[in-house]
């Protein structure tokens, strides 16, 4: 029997896979790195609104469901908290006592063989240049803990197509690149801060030179809003 996890995001991939694949110009490298069967986590930059869309298309290239930590926020809005509660997706209460049962139930599902994607810096980067920011220090933890490795990942182009703070431009056939890389393992005490912050610093770096390989490919095209 079809879970309802596997039910709710069928439905969703259906509605949404076929607009994705077409509306824009994909160019994806390294799928090969995320494994066809058993445990990782996925660690994405975060540069636009529309990265979470894209980082499942990646995903689920691999033929793999994606499992996202998503800002409790979501899980409040009317239009998509249906898909993120039916598909099991894990909100993260940040900043509140809560926020710990997030890392519980992404151990379990690591050790339920599910793939989870992270965006480690916990929101859209500030950088102007879009450049990561340093990332929050519960992906080390969550390595650390559940053992599964770390596979960095970098998207670029859709802060052209759905930035934060500039105009949103949807016309189609927009480039999307993402660049996968090599999984990452490590080995540290899960109550060590200073662990955690290396850690941390080691996927960051590995982010920021797969984005820099794939910058070229697209230009910066955000455009300033409109004044009202």
């Amino acid at each position: 029997m079809i879970g309802a996890m596997e039910a709710t995001y069928g439905l969703a991939k259906a509605i949404l896979k076929p607009w994705l694949a077409s509306w824009f110009r994909w160019t994806l490298e390294g799928i090969e790195n995320i494994p066809r069967r058993g445990p990782a986590l996925v660690a994405f930059n975060h540069i636009a609104y529309l990265d979470p869309l894209a980082a499942a298309y990646v995903i689920d290239k691999a033929d793999r469901i994606p499992r996202f930590l998503a800002k409790y926020e979501l899980f409040e809005d009317k239009k998509i908290a249906w898909v993120l509660r039916g598909a099991k997706q894990i909100p993260v209460r940040r900043g509140t006592a809560d926020a710990p049962m997030a890392l519980d139930a992404a151990v379990d599902a690591v050790a339920r063989g599910e793939i989870i994607v992270i965006f480690p810096e916990g929101t859209i980067t500030d950088d102007p240049d879009l450049n990561p920011m340093e990332g929050k220090t519960g992906i080390a933890r969550l390595a650390i803990e559940s053992g599964a490795p770390v596979i960095p990942a970098a998207l670029w182009g859709t802060a052209n197509i759905w930035p934060k703070g500039y105009a949103k431009r949807w016309r189609p056939r927009q480039d999307i690149c993402a660049r996968v890389g090599a999984p990452m393992s490590f080995a540290g005490r899960s109550d060590r801060p200073d662990e955690w912050h290396r850690i941390t610093g080691e996927i960051m770096s590995e982010i920021s030179l797969l984005l820099a390989s794939i910058r070229p490919a697209v230009a910066d095209r955000r455009r300033a809003k409109r004044a009202a």
